[in-house]
């Protein structure tokens, strides 16, 4: 079948917009068929659908129904050139994961885009090797943070593993990101597991991840706000942390984010 795509690269974290109407049970199938086509070098599919609120003219469903927070702000960017919205403005999208529409503030004309994440439902640890792992659980996806441990898939694995004896039932999410953090070399790389499509990428990058390990890296700040510049394989992404006391963390993961149209010039 052919589809109406857009391609979005935030960071080089190809993500590929269907536009075309497909029915839910056949969309695993669909995500699948368009990571398996080279030509689109895509690391994740997401459908836009009309919104189950009314709330937004505008929904996106990831292909396992997780949150990205890449897939997010790209979005956000598409949906205001698309309505004709110029200079530096703010909208709400729906995105699948959340039960909220998500705030993405972007500038059509630079082609930059930030969206405000969802805070941490809850965090934690699990035991590897004698080291406790941080975990983060955000609405539709769980990071754990694996600081100086070598990105492979069989270390993926052995966490994950790790992960869901740990938790039990709490195992069930969309989706599971090991974001393996070089702290001497500064270097986050990604791997994010979606369940619904049994698919393991070792991503370009990560916006809910980059979410993640900023609040891991900020985790002794009581109070303030700090921006970080978070290298990864496809680029960069910037992480701004608030604390405030008495107050969960805000956290907002931008960007520049470059969209392409099959046969025409990127924009």
């Amino acid at each position: 079948m052919a589809y109406e795509l857009v391609i979005a690269d935030p960071a080089k974290n190809i993500t590929v917009f269907v536009l075309t109407p497909v029915p839910p049970d056949e969309r695993a199938q669909a995500a699948r068929d368009i990571l398996a086509d080279s030509s689109l070098g895509a690391e994740q599919v997401g459908f836009v659908v009309p919104p189950s609120r009314g709330v937004t003219l505008w929904r996106l469903e990831m292909m396992g129904g997780e949150f990205c927070g890449n897939a997010a702000r790209s979005f956000g960017l598409y949906v205001a050139r698309r309505t004709g919205l110029s200079g530096e403005v703010c909208l709400e999208v729906e995105v699948s994961g959340m039960n909220r529409p998500v705030s993405v503030r972007v500038d059509v004309e630079r082609g930059l885009a930030e969206a405000s994440m969802p805070p941490a439902l809850a965090q934690g640890t699990i035991a590897c090797e004698g080291a406790g792992l941080p975990v983060y659980v955000f609405e539709g996806i769980t990071h754990v943070i694996a600081q100086d441990i070598q990105a492979s898939e069989p270390a993926f694995q052995s966490i994950r593993a790790l992960f869901e004896r740990s938790a039990g039932d709490g195992a069930r999410c969309d989706a599971l990101g090991v974001m393996f953090w070089d702290s001497a070399a500064r270097v986050m790389t990604p791997a994010v597991y979606v369940y619904a499509t049994d698919s393991l990428v070792f991503e370009s990058s990560c916006g809910s991840g980059s979410a993640a390990l900023g609040l891991y890296l900020t985790r002794d700040m009581d109070s303030g706000e700090k921006l970080l510049t978070l290298q990864q394989p496809g680029g960069i992404i910037e992480v701004r942390v608030e604390k405030r006391p008495g107050a969960a963390a805000a956290v907002a993961i931008g960007g520049p984010v470059t969209l392409f149209y099959p046969d025409a010039a990127p924009q």
